[in-house]
């Protein structure tokens, strides 16, 4: 048995990094699924009561994880009903989606 552990150990090992990097490629695969479409509806019914999605569409892929942040509590501060839970997965969703994102842009 103690012949077969190290190949074991390293195909398991490659297995999960090519994993990893597949889901690391496709940061809106991984937002749509992890938060199961919840990013698109937050955003349907929470932002586009105050902005056209172009804006927000604009703005992916130019503002950092910090900047999104700053903005959100921002938006809060004008009135933005979003809880604090809701606010960090906006955060999160928006910091990770790709410029052109069709959960945004489409």
């Amino acid at each position: 048995m103690s012949r077969y552990k190290l190949p074991i150990t390293l195909i398991a090992l490659l297995v999960s990094v090519f994993l990893y990097a597949a889901c690391g490629g496709s940061s809106e695969v991984e937002v749509a699924t992890s938060t199961g479409g919840g990013c698109r509806s937050m955003i349907d019914t929470k932002c586009v009561k105050c902005h056209y999605k172009t804006r927000i569409c604009d703005a992916l892929g130019t503002k950092s994880k910090r900047k999104w942040k700053r903005s959100i509590k921002f938006m809060v501060k004008q009135g933005a009903e979003l809880s604090k839970d809701d606010q960090l997965a906006l955060v999160e969703c928006l910091s990770t989606m790709p410029k052109g994102s069709e959960i945004v842009c489409k």
